[in-house]
């Protein structure tokens, strides 16, 4: 699907009135979406129009699960997602759980992310992107980045040469994308709508969810450990797969602007980590 050529403000007018919505705040916008708050019969909803094709695809993917671990979805008809509204994002109640809670919280939401689909079903989710697709700005800065990110580049390489465990990967899943349900509990928004190897889908939230507590002495350490065993994954591929997507997400800092402190720093220790032969 291509983006879409309209103003933001006028497709979401126009999709109010398509299912016969209640604005119940004002809209907002990211360089990937336009959002308003809505109520939808009854319910208090999210109506978000899709800004580019991986948000539209991952709007299509948000549709097929349609709850589980994700929220559940009332509509998605082309670039338009209406979904339940949710609350605050998994960032705004770490001053009440700690840091490793909030890892178990994500491990448990992948688990069952991945639980809800083993494998594509035949015409539902026609256009997942592949994870090679993906990573591709990765493996083409193989010749033109510096060496930690060459090396992530020949991780992705490998592992992609040899991808086990397939599942529908979110691809993009740490604290901001889980969100608070009022009846308790933390569900999934914004999927990329990937198709991969399961053990991609846990290395974002070593990344985040910001540079102090990625930074913190022994945290990437003990966050190695907790996840390969509540995710059952075998310690020196996730490392791997932690060095690949910190590499890209190097590669798109560079490419983009913005802070890509916490993905160098993930960089780094991954890939010592993996010199030193302790991610065995």
């Amino acid at each position: 699907m291509s983006t879409p050529s309209c103003n933001p403000s006028d497709l979401l007018a126009r999709y109010i009135a398509h299912w016969r919505l209640r604005p119940e705040g004002p809209p907002f916008y990211t360089a990937a979406g336009a959002l308003q708050p809505v109520r939808w019969r009854s319910e208090p909803a999210m109506l978000k129009i899709a800004l580019n094709d991986d948000e539209a695809r991952g709007n299509r993917l948000m549709a097929w699960w349609n709850g589980g671990q994700a929220a559940r979805v009332f509509g998605q008809h082309g670039a338009a997602l209406l979904m339940e509204r949710l609350g605050p994002p998994l960032t705004a109640s770490m001053s009440i759980e700690t840091d490793e809670q909030c890892c178990l919280t994500l491990c448990r939401t992948a688990c069952g992310l991945h639980s809800q689909a083993a494998a594509p079903q035949a015409g539902l989710l026609p256009d997942l992107l592949p994870l090679a697709d993906w990573c591709r700005d990765l493996l083409d800065a193989a010749t033109t980045h510096d060496l930690a990110v060459r090396q992530a580049a020949a991780l992705a390489a490998t592992l992609l040469a040899e991808t086990r465990d397939e599942v529908v990967l979110h691809g993009d899943l740490h604290h901001g994308n889980l969100l608070h349900v009022a009846a308790g509990g933390w569900l999934a928004i914004d999927p990329k709508g990937l198709w991969g190897e399961r053990g991609f889908d846990y290395a974002n939230l070593f990344c985040n969810p910001d540079y102090e507590l990625v930074s913190a002495p022994g945290r990437f350490e003990r966050l190695l450990v907790l996840v390969t065993e509540s995710a059952q994954l075998e310690r020196h591929r996730l490392l791997c797969w932690i060095a690949s997507w910190a590499g890209l997400s190097s590669v798109w800092f560079g490419r983009d602007g913005g802070d890509g402190h916490c993905a160098r720093f993930v960089l780094e220790t991954s890939l010592r980590l993996l010199a030193g032969g302790t991610g065995r």
